[in-house]
């Protein structure tokens, strides 16, 4: 496959007219905008509901309501989404292939890798005793899948502790997203032409694939497989590309309009318990009028009250490090008798949160300065950001 052109020479469809017919230019939304926040609620959104999951508060009290709420804002399917929306833009203004795969990396693995040493320290805290028999191929194996982009792999010796960290199979699916990237624009040509009606195409095909999964599993146990993969999720993703795309169309419904995509999303979920229909169904299904709607409200998000991130996060990013921890921290809470209620959802949260600080002060900004074209430059501590104050 051929590198990607230059920024310079992708079609302008991020472009428009304002009001006096003049040319707007949309630059600033892809540097100041609220995904890192947005990003941020729903790891938190994943993580809570791991820890109420696992330390099941009574029917009727309020953890148990807190929980069917957050269900209804499912943040696996979030986070599918903002991904399609900025790493589209990402792939477009990378100067080459090689930068936009570069880029990815440093976002994905350094972070990751540290998470597999912390991860076998916390074998070593629950006690080995608790695996299965342990041989060196198997360890290798399982190494080397964490290692690469196989973490959904679970070894048999890790059965009891379910894999360890489960929560890891959707980092293999946003791989996947990332490689196919490329060969998307290369096939579709959309470095020339919008390609809405391409997008559509892969996007009911993957829906279906979805579908066929969800609710005819027992009549296709062969496809079983496929819940691993990106293809019951590309419809997401392309989503989000499809909102980017298409930025300059949609943009005036959206700018400073959350409140309204909100209470759509919200009217939305209502609808859905009135007529017995399921808005979400798990962590990753999603009926997709509500996925539509809930996308609507996500890049509204982004772009109403733009600073909002900035004001609370201060440049910081702290998602991506509490989604690959907080299992962890659930697990050795577990293993150290934490009863059910607030106290061990308290102490789930600070430990994951405190992982996921230095995560990011420690591992992930310092590389993530090191990429290149990136849509949000982050500045290594103590250093500016050319061209930013």
């Amino acid at each position: 496959m051929e590198d990607c052109e230059h920024p310079a020479d992708v079609a302008p469809v991020a472009l428009g007219r304002d009001a006096k017919g003049g040319e707007m230019h949309f630059a600033s939304d892809w540097r100041v905008n609220n995904f890192d926040l947005i990003r941020l609620f729903a790891a938190l959104q994943v993580a809570v509901g791991h820890a109420l999951s696992q330390f099941r508060p009574l029917p009727g009290s309020f953890l148990y309501h807190l929980g069917s709420a957050l269900s209804l804002l499912p943040g696996v399917p979030v986070f599918f989404v903002v991904s399609g929306l900025l790493i589209s833009r990402s792939y477009e203004q990378s100067s080459s292939l090689h930068h936009y795969l570069r880029n990815r990396c440093l976002r994905i693995f350094p972070a990751l890798w540290v998470c597999l040493v912390v991860s076998v320290s916390v074998m070593l805290a629950i006690g080995v005793g608790v695996l299965g028999p342990v041989t060196t191929g198997a360890w290798l194996l399982w190494w080397a899948a964490q290692m690469s982009m196989f973490q959904s792999y679970s070894a048999p010796f890790l059965s009891s502790l379910h894999g360890l960290n489960p929560s890891l199979w959707t980092i293999p699916v946003e791989l996947e997203f990332y490689l196919a990237l490329p060969a998307l624009y290369w096939v579709a040509r959309l470095r020339r032409r919008r390609g809405n009606v391409a997008l559509l195409v892969l996007l009911g095909a993957s829906l279906f694939t979805q579908w066929t999964i969800t609710y005819h599993a027992s009549t296709h146990p062969a496809s079983d497989w496929l819940v691993l993969t990106l293809f019951p999720y590309l419809w997401m993703f392309l989503v989000g590309i499809l909102i980017q795309r298409n930025w300059a169309l949609l943009r005036a419904v959206l700018a400073n309009r959350a409140h309204w995509w909100l209470l759509a999303y919200l009217l939305a979920c209502v609808a859905g318990l009135v007529l017995h229909i399921r808005v979400t169904a798990g962590s990753v299904i999603i009926n997709p009028v509500c996925l539509l709607i809930l996308a609507g409200l996500i890049a509204s998000s982004a772009v109403s009250v733009p600073q909002l991130a900035g004001w609370i996060l201060r440049g910081h990013d702290f998602s991506y490090g509490l989604y690959i921890y907080h299992v962890l921290a659930i697990i050795l809470l577990v293993h150290y008798g934490a009863p059910p209620g607030w106290l061990s959802l308290s102490a789930t949260m600070s430990v994951s949160l405190a992982a996921a600080a230095l995560s990011w002060l420690l591992i992930e900004r310092p590389f993530l300065a090191r990429k290149r074209l990136a849509l949000h430059p982050v500045a290594e501590p103590g250093k500016r950001i050319r061209g930013r104050a």
